[in-house]
């Protein structure tokens, strides 16, 4: 119980760290992967808290697709400049002032950090929920994803509901 609130507490904190690190990233050393990994931290810590059931719960989006938009976004920030005759990669700045908050600069070097953060976190919570719902005997993709991860006319390799152990045994006894 005590860890599951510390857990919970924890959680917005962590966050508010990856947020920072990835904010100061494009200017100082951090961005966008370390802060994933802080991000990624904070989720596979809840998880050990709470279980994988009520994390499906919390988690209302595929951590694929999550990992899937990073990609698209650090790609298109990779690829951009080319639209426009540049080089690969190049960076463009913009100099905001904002109200209570003074001169911004903003540039797609931020755009890009964020497409690593959201890639470091899609695949990192993705491998370890997979993991963590295999190791406790539960089926490695929840209802919403099946069909996700498998062509339609795919046979699961072990019947769900089957113990994998008993049906090693099983062979070994007929061999």
């Amino acid at each position: 119980m005590i860890f599951g609130l510390v857990a919970k507490a924890l959680f917005f904190v962590l966050h508010i760290l990856a947020v920072y690190l990835l904010l100061r990233g494009h200017n100082l050393p951090g961005g966008g992967f370390i802060g994933g990994l802080v991000s990624a931290i904070a989720f596979i810590m809840l998880s050990l808290a709470l279980g994988w059931r009520e994390m499906e719960q919390v988690i209302r989006v595929d951590a694929a697709r999550v990992a899937f938009v990073g990609l698209f976004l650090t790609g298109l920030t990779a690829l951009g400049p080319m639209v426009v005759g540049r080089p690969p990669l190049e960076q463009f700045m913009w100099h905001l002032e904002l109200p209570w908050f003074g001169e911004w600069h903003v540039g797609t070097t931020l755009a890009f950090d964020a497409g690593v953060f959201l890639v470091v976190v899609g695949v990192s919570v993705k491998m370890i929920v997979v993991l963590g719902r295999s190791s406790e005997g539960m089926h490695p993709f929840g209802p919403r994803e099946d069909g996700h991860y498998a062509a339609a006319v795919e046979e699961a390799i072990d019947e769900l509901g089957r113990d994998p152990l008993a049906a090693r045994k099983e062979g070994d006894d007929a061999g």
